[in-house]
């Protein structure tokens, strides 16, 4: 199952460059870089590194550290250096569409991890960079190093602790904290999509829960409460509400793949543990089905309703959503003049209450009329009529009189129908 990437483009680290401005001065490599000195090499990685020209970054810098490992050199310039090369190869690894041919965690992981204990200069970005890189590691291995997760998390979150407590005390509605927020925001979207495979989901309620309300009333307000309420969400069961969460996100892709969608809500459903949530996730499962004008998706919407209301039959929305979906097959049936299929599943939908089921009964008329049913087309077709008329006016209610009055024709009972006619005279019926 393939999930959508989610990507925070990261700013360059304006202190690095600072810390080296004598080197940045040097823009282009010269004859002593082809010998392997190490100030030209220096010079010629940070000169890439400005102009993001990642590839000619990573080679240089790579010929700078073997060269400063060879003769034994530490301290803060080796330190840059290697957060050079290790985001240098990083950046080029996410240019190539997440392929990368060497080592990653030698080549891209270790370097950078290097530099910080070293060079604590933008620690926030750093931390940042580092906690994407042992995501797209953790991805790599199959979702399921759980020192990588681990790792993933710890850096991402040290990385928001630090700019919480830059933006503390700037008014929410400022460009400071309105760019915090939007960093909080990936952090939190980031713990829903390591808790989905976590088997120590619980660390990212806990995380959620303490960190999302800073996020409440800045513009993304909505979301941080989304996120929030997950938390609570079959009794807190995060690799659960985190799925459901990703499925309901996914349905409004319209490059989503329905398949995909629904494997995903249905790996959400298998891991949900309390009856009345799993039916809820049927329920969403249903309702997005629905929306696709297919005989197959009709059925399936059909099938997950009927899951759902098994799981939880007292819930108003649920017994709607299943008798409206049972209403949208019979429909289509109906139209197809498949009049047998029609009528058996309008006659499921009026065998519990919800809210609309007159049309449920409208199904039922109709179909048993176009079979010669008498007594369930006259019964089905009033009783529609009226529960209809106590509802709604208007052109609304014209098909149900219309239908109640074909009926009657129908079957012989000219002079009711008269009546009925009479009744229903400003509604346009014939």
């Amino acid at each position: 199952m393939k999930r959508p990437r989610r990507t925070f483009r990261l700013a360059l680290p304006l202190s690095l460059l600072a810390a080296l401005a004598g080197a940045a001065a040097v823009a282009a490599p010269d004859a002593d870089a082809e010998k392997g000195d190490l100030t030209a090499l220096r010079n010629e990685a940070i000169a890439a590194y400005n102009e993001q020209s990642y590839a000619r970054a990573a080679q240089a810098a790579a010929r700078y550290v073997e060269k400063a490992r060879a003769e034994k050199r530490t301290g803060r310039e080796v330190a840059a250096v290697s957060f050079v090369l290790g985001h240098s190869r990083y950046e080029v690894y996410l240019k190539g569409g997440g392929r990368y041919a060497g080592d990653f965690r030698a080549d891209v992981v270790q370097p950078l991890e290097e530099s910080l204990r070293v060079l604590q200069d933008d620690p926030a970005f750093k931390n940042m960079l580092l906690g994407n890189v042992y995501h797209d590691l953790w991805k790599a291995g199959g979702r399921r190093d759980a020192e990588d997760e681990g790792r993933a998390h710890w850096y991402l979150l040290k990385s928001i602790l630090i700019r919480q407590n830059e933006a503390r005390d700037r008014p929410k509605d400022g460009p400071e904290y309105e760019l915090f927020s939007r960093h909080l925001l990936f952090y939190l979207e980031r713990c829903l999509d390591l808790a989905q495979d976590s088997e120590g989901a619980g660390v990212y309620l806990q995380r959620i829960r303490s960190v999302a309300p800073w996020g409440f009333g800045t513009a993304y307000d909505p979301r941080f409460w989304q996120i929030y309420n997950l938390t609570y969400f079959d009794d807190g069961n995060m690799r659960a509400a985190a799925l459901w969460q990703h499925g309901l996100d996914a349905m409004r892709d319209p490059k989503a793949d329905p398949n995909e969608v629904v494997g995903i809500f249905t790996l959400a459903a298998d891991r949900t543990r309390r009856k009345r949530d799993r039916a809820e996730v049927y329920r969403q499962m249903a309702d997005y089905v629905s929306t696709f004008d297919q005989p197959e998706r009709r059925a399936q919407a059909v099938e997950f309703a009927r899951q759902a209301y098994a799981l939880n039959p007292a819930d108003v929305e649920i017994r709607k959503q299943y008798g409206s979906a049972l209403h949208v097959l019979s429909y289509g049936a109906y139209a197809t003049g498949h009049f047998q299929e029609a009528l058996a599943q309008a006659q499921e939908a009026v065998t519990f209450e919800w809210d609309g089921m007159e049309v449920a009964f409208f199904d039922v008329s109709r179909s048993a009329a176009e079979l010669g049913h008498e007594t369930e087309a006259l019964t089905h077709g009033e009783r529609a009529y009226r529960m209809a008329k106590n509802k709604i006016t208007g052109s609304a209610l014209q098909p149900f009189a219309q239908n109640y009055i074909n009926i009657l024709r129908q079957f012989g009972q000219d002079g009711l129908a008269a009546r009925v006619k009479q009744e229903a005279a400003g509604l346009g019926v014939r």
